[in-house]
């Protein structure tokens, strides 16, 4: 199949389904920011003082594990607020790709199911391989 038929054939799907696709988009961006810019204020009222030093480690890796990140959110770790907030901003491209499979095996769209298909993988890859390795 051609571009131009992937094209017209993507042209088929509902208008509700690219307002979905846009409202996750629209809705982890902002919770993200939510997240990001309330915790970032707090952090910075908790300890203004505090700064990074030459031999300081990251404050977030504490909070990288679930129950790290459970146990900080629940102490109210201005830090565990941040990381929650960038999972948040990591997971929304995420789940955008998977309103878009949704909707095209819903519509029986296979060739593009499966290139978003192949595109979820490699995010996945790179989340859980690639990133560690970064880390």
């Amino acid at each position: 199949m051609n571009a131009g038929a992937v094209r017209e054939r993507a042209a088929d799907l509902p208008e509700s389904a690219y307002r979905t696709m846009a409202l996750v988009l629209r809705v982890g961006l902002a919770t993200a920011l939510v997240l990001l810019v309330g915790a970032l204020a707090a952090y910075l009222a908790e300890a203004p003082s505090r700064g990074w030093s030459a031999g300081m480690v990251n404050p977030s890796l504490d909070y990288l594990s679930l129950p790290g990140l459970v146990g900080g959110l629940a102490a109210g770790s201005p830090i565990a607020i941040l990381t929650l907030g960038v999972f948040a901003l990591v997971a929304t491209p995420v789940l955008r790709v998977l309103s878009g499979l949704y909707f095209f095996e819903r519509n029986g769209e296979r060739s593009l199911a499966a290139l978003v298909t192949t595109v979820f993988l490699l995010l996945l890859f790179g989340l859980f391989v690639l990133g560690p390795l970064v880390r």
